[in-house]
């Protein structure tokens, strides 16, 4: 039998159900109504302020944990090599595309350090 995921950040269990497709109907009522919620003011100022620094030439940096490491390492291809066709493309990093780098510094100088070194 599949087990409910929940966490604090995960809302993904209280959906849970045996039907996947009352989990799936229930799933994306969710997402609409979490996407229903989101300011496009604050997309806006976002977007205001990515096209700024790339007009600066500086860099932006991403970071995230857990899935959220992943959705920040796709959103800094998607800016870096999506954009090369513009004269001045986005220097963009995301810190979490750096293992190494990330778990030798949790070790040697502790996690909450990684991103702040």
């Amino acid at each position: 039998m599949i087990s409910p995921i929940q966490t604090p950040m995960n809302n993904i269990g209280r959906f849970f159900t045996t039907d996947p497709v009352a989990f799936t109907g229930a799933y994306i009522n969710y997402l609409r109504s979490v996407l229903l919620r989101i300011d496009t003011a604050e997309i806006g100022r976002l977007i205001e302020t990515l096209l700024d620094a790339r007009s600066r030439g500086a860099t932006v940096f991403f970071a995230g944990n857990g899935g959220s490491a992943a959705t920040a390492s796709h959103f800094a291809n998607d800016l870096a090599f999506g954009t090369n066709d513009y004269d001045q493309p986005f220097r963009i990093i995301s810190l979490t595309d750096k293992v190494p780098v990330l778990t030798a510094l949790g070790n040697d100088c502790g996690y909450e350090e990684i991103f702040l070194r």
